[in-house]
């Protein structure tokens, strides 16, 4: 019995210390001190920290505390990627995408990212809105486009929210809908997106008085459920 006891408290500081090390080492890469991160992180990345393989995988990615090496990249995201991390799945199709690294391939590249967007992670979820509607990785498809994009759009994603509002301008995959496009447009708009002002100006162009109106109470009607309500 004490010999239980002995091993679950040191099992209980190991754990500790691994989580010190990757919060000590977060908050030096916050500052920018990244000699102080690197080891931290790097010893949390070993010992199976997933967040730490994520960070560790950017510093190689970008350089910056690290020497840049996009195949460390790669290989540190994968390890992440292997134990479901959201980030180290998006990041992985990310490198598949652009071919760092690795060898491109967008179908190799949508598989991670389908991973990732199941996990609720925005990029992913554009990106792989992206590969179905241009039928790069993906079997063309616009209504599973449209899904995904409306499902990053729900979240809040201002990039995805002025997608949204274009597909149902033009069409593809869903019915042309000249009020949800306003509406889209004017959400991606309120998020902070430039591009969407012109966009929503020359949508609210094509709307007559009565359209506008009832597109502004559907947006409000959009907003207060937080996205959820807004057909």
């Amino acid at each position: 019995m004490k010999k239980l006891v002995l091993t679950l408290c040191i099992a209980l500081i190991t754990s500790n210390t691994f989580a010190d090390n990757f919060e000590d080492g977060f908050k030096a890469t916050q500052k920018g001190d990244y000699k102080t991160a690197t080891p931290l992180l790097k010893e949390s990345a070993k010992q199976g920290n997933s967040m730490a393989q994520v960070l560790i995988g950017l510093m190689y990615k970008n350089g910056k505390g690290l020497k840049k090496n996009p195949k460390e990249a790669v290989n540190a995201f994968r390890l992440a990627a292997k134990q479901g991390d959201a980030d180290g799945l998006y990041n992985l199709g990310a490198m598949y995408d652009s071919g760092q690294g690795v060898k491109q391939d967008f179908k190799e590249a949508a598989k991670w990212y389908q991973q990732a967007a199941e996990k609720g992670v925005t990029d992913a979820q554009i990106r792989l809105g992206i590969m179905y509607q241009s039928g790069q990785g993906a079997i063309q498809d616009f209504k599973i486009a449209e899904k995904w994009f409306r499902t990053a759009a729900e979240q809040g994603d201002a990039d995805a929210q002025l997608i949204l509002a274009m597909v149902n301008a033009s069409g593809h995959g869903v019915a042309v809908n000249p009020i949800q496009a306003y509406i889209w447009a004017s959400l991606a708009a309120n998020n902070g997106s430039h591009e969407a002002l012109k966009e929503r100006d020359k949508f609210a162009s094509k709307l007559d008085p009565k359209q506008l109106e009832l597109a502004r109470e559907l947006e409000k009607k959009c907003l207060e459920s937080h996205y959820k309500n807004c057909n």
